[in-house]
Order: C-alpha cells, then sequence, then structure tokens
C-alpha cells in the first residue's frame, strides 16, 4: 500500500494536548467528524475508487471500537487489529507516525471487504462477467453461442451455481462432475464441452487473485465412466463408389435442364476439392489462379445476444479459415477446370461479372450459400433412395480418396484437407468406400494362397 506526502503538518496534533491520550483521542475524533484530517493513504490498486470521505469514516469507526493512543513512553502510536488466534481476539499494533498506522489499518479492512466480497461470488453472478471475458479470445460468436446453450443446458437450474465459490472442495467437484457424466450418459467430448464453463470460470477467478487455486483441476475422470462412442460405419460417412457416380449423374443432369443452377457444379467440383461447405461458397474468381485454388475465407454463421438472453443469426463471410491449417492452396484437376469454366460461361449468360472480387458461385444475384449446397445433396440422396449425406460426406470422400492414394504423402494429404493433427485426420476422413462384395474379392486376392 504506497504511502503518499500528507497535506496537512505532520504534526497535526497540538503540543498541549500529547501529555494526554484521552484529550489526544478526542482531538482525532474531532478533526475526523469535522473532515480536517486528509488520508495520509492512497487507495489500493484494486479500490481506485475509495474517497478520502470513506477512509476518514473506515478510520472513525475503528477507533470508536478500539483504543488507539499514542504513548510518549515510545513515541508511537498505538492501537489493535481483531484476531481471532489471538487470547484477546485482537492483536497490538504499533507504528511511530499516524499515517503509517492509518495505513496498516485501512489495508486490514480493505482486505476485510475483499474477503467478504469473494463469499457473495458464485457461478451465477461471475458468469455474465466470465461469458464477456471469454468472448474476447474469439472471433467465432458461433462458439459463444454453444457455450451459452451449455449454461442453461448443464447449469442453470444447478443448485451448484447459487453456492459461493470459495467453500467449493475438490471432492465435492468431481462428485458434482461424474454425477452429470452419469445422469447424462455424457461421452468424454461432450463432458469437456460441458465443463469448460465451470472450469475455466475458477481459473478465470485465480487469475484475478480472487481464489487461491482451482480445484477443478485437481482431479481426473476415469475413463470407464463416460458413455462410449459407437464408431459409425464406413456407408454412413462417405459416399460408395456407386452412390457417388449416380449423384454426380443427378448434378449433371439438373445442371443440363437449369442452366443457371451453378449449385450443381458446385456439388459436381467439391468431389474433387474436399472443401468445408462454407469455403466453397465463399470462393471468388482471383482464388483461382491457373489450375490452382486458394482458400482464404469462408461463410460463419455469426450469432448476436440480444438484452433478453435470446440470440440472432445471420450468415456473414469472414476473412479468415477455421483455423490456421485452413489456409491452403490446392491443385484443381482438369476436369474440375472445365466446370469452373462453365461457372465463368454461366455467370456471364445471366449478367453476374466475374471480376476478381465477385463470388464464383451465384444464383438470382446472390452468393449461393451452404445451406443450398447442402439442399442439393439432400434431394440428390433422396433420389438415389439412399440415406440422407451433405457436403461434408463429400469433403470425407475426397479425402478417403487422397489418403487411399499410396503414392500421396500424409503429410501432403493433411494440407489438402487443410489438417494438421494426424489422429484427427486418421479417425475422422480416411474411410473404406468399398461395398462389402469388393471387400471379399480383395482378401481373396489377398489371402487366398
Amino acid at each position: 500500500m504506497e504511502i503518499v506526502r500528507p497535506i496537512v503538518q505532520e504534526c497535526f496534533i497540538p503540543a498541549q494536548y500529547t501529555s494526554s491520550p484521552e484529550i489526544i483521542k478526542n482531538c482525532l475524533q474531532e478533526v475526523l467528524s469535522e473532515g480536517m484530517m486528509y488520508s495520509q493513504v492512497s487507495a489500493p490498486a484494486d479500490n481506485e475508487d475509495m474517497t478520502k470521505k470513506q477512509r476518514e469514516n473506515i478510520i472513525k469507526k475503528h477507533m470508536e471500537q478500539f483504543t488507539t493512543k499514542y504513548y510518549e513512553s515510545d513515541r508511537r502510536w498505538h492501537s489493535f487489529l481483531p484476531d481471532e488466534t489471538h487470547p484477546r481476539g485482537m492483536k497490538p499494533i504499533a507504528k511511530r507516525k499516524w499515517e503509517d498506522l492509518e495505513a496498516v489499518i485501512l489495508a486490514y479492512y480493505e482486505e476485510q471487504e475483499q474477503a467478504n466480497k469473494r463469499k457473495k461470488i458464485t457461478l451465477r453472478t461471475l458468469y455474465p462477467e466470465w461469458f464477456a471475458y471469454k468472448w474476447q479470445d474469439t472471433n467465432n460468436s458461433s462458439y459463444m453461442n454453444h457455450i451459452d446453450g451449455e449454461w442453461k443446458r448443464y447449469y442453470e437450474n444447478d443448485p451448484i451455481v447459487d453456492r459461493p465459490v470459495v467453500e467449493f472442495t475438490t471432492l465435492e467437484l468431481k462428485n458434482w462432475a461424474r454425477n452429470k457424466i452419469i445422469t447424462g450418459k455424457l461421452n468424454k467430448k461432450q463432458y469437456y464441452n460441458m465443463a469448460i464453463i465451470i472450469r475455466q470460470s475458477l481459473e478465470y477467478l485465480v487469475e484475478l487473485g480472487e481464489l487461491p487455486c482451482n480445484h477443478f483441476a485437481e482431479f481426473k475422470i476415469k475413463a470407464s465412466l463416460f458413455t462410449p462412442v459407437i464408431p459409425k460405419e464406413a456407408q454412413q460417412e462417405v459416399f460408395t463408389e456407386d452412390e457417388e457416380k449416380k449423384l454426380k449423374a443427378l448434378a449433371a443432369a439438373e445442371f443440363a435442364e437449369h442452366p443457371n443452377r451453378t449449385a450443381a457444379l458446385a456439388v459436381l467440383i467439391n468431389f474433387s476439392l474436399g472443401l468445408r461447405v462454407g469455403e466453397l461458397v465463399a470462393l471468388k474468381w482471383k482464388d483461382l489462379k491457373d489450375s490452382y485454388l486458394h482458400i482464404r475465407r469462408m461463410e460463419q454463421k455469426q450469432y448476436e445476444q440480444l438484452e433478453n438472453g435470446k440470440w440472432k443469426k445471420h450468415l456473414e463471410v469472414v476473412e479468415h479459415t477455421k483455423s490456421d491449417a485452413g489456409y491452403r492452396t490446392l491443385y484443381v484437376v482438369s476436369s474440375s477446370m472445365e466446370l469452373f469454366d462453365k461457372v465463368r460461361e454461366t455467370n456471364l449468360q445471366n449478367g453476374y461479372t466475374c471480376e476478381a472480387e465477385d463470388y464464383i458461385f451465384m444464383y438470382r444475384k446472390h452468393r449461393i450459400t451452404a445451406n443450398s449446397i447442402d439442399s442439393h445433396y439432400e434431394r440428390y440422396c433422396k433420389q438415389i433412395g439412399i440415406a440422407k449425406k451433405g457436403n461434408h460426406k463429400a469433403r470425407k470422400t475426397a479425402l478417403t480418396k487422397v489418403a487411399d492414394n499410396p503414392n500421396i504423402n500424409l503429410k501432403d494429404a493433411m494440407e489438402f484437407a487443410g489438417h494438421r493433427d494426424v489422429k484427427t485426420f486418421i479417425n475422422h476422413y480416411c474411410f473404406s468406400r468399398y461395398s462389402d462384395e469388393q471387400k471379399r474379392q480383395e482378401l481373396e486376392k489377398t489371402l487366398n494362397v
């Protein structure tokens, strides 16, 4: 606590009163009550709004409760501070200068005030502040909308959010987490998404200095508690060779019948590019140079939280990709380059310019959206008679083809996909595209010696 220069004379007690401690006390109280005494202590860094009057009131109340005297015998100011560990319930303090004594007294009561504030902090009162702090770390409002949904689902009606966080224990939090997993039948990913709020909120308080430690980080959950995730069959994750052939035929037929529907061409093109649907619909003509396509932006859902707590959604093209790995340059095969030429020709016929900043896929003077692309897939799948599969399954299909090629390096395949994590790429983007009969035939060739 910083000591500042006194505004009044250092020896503000008249000399005739120094022989009588009681007269000194009365004099001090008189000076305080008249507002003549200026504080010698600056406000603590975390409470700069503390006024001179507030400091004076603290000192006045303290003097009413505890004897405060100046003793000529040791030429020091003496007083007391509450202390439950002391036999008398208070401990003596002494300073040679009044301003030093005042500083100790103010520091004590300031700490007590902060401690009382900490006792009142609950997850419910903290959540809006932490949520605002969390939003500073991301430009993805969709993610923040998801977090708010997790709050409403797992926390809003849970009694734990109204308990003071200073009372949390490691065992209590561990039991709470296990109960959430068991009752909600959560898998590992669902649990960690749910736990972000409580774990990071407590960590936030630690960073603020309001908590000594984060008890939620002091335990681990056994893997056996999580609900296992049953892997989906390959046929659900990619288009088989037969399905891809039929779907492409439908897309080509639609464009032949309706030449202004370039979304059908987008479907055909993406079976060789494997783009995320948001990347696909955000392509501009400047991104296509010679036989290479530069991925630099994407369509993203943006959310705005209204005053009533509800969220308003709109679509927006943002000048970044899903991750840093998403910035990539892809080779465009000759058949897809021909399709891009068809798109350009169609746009010009419909009166759209194809300048560098113009979007590639247009319909009725507007950029085609991700929803429009996925609706085409839904319609095609229904006509073929297969389960609904969207652009993301077409992306997985293209990436699986790349991964199947023994002459393509794994690192190159991951760069093509826009991934850096090998585990993610292998587990979620590499599938068998062969039918059971094809698999049997290949096993016969390989193993029937």
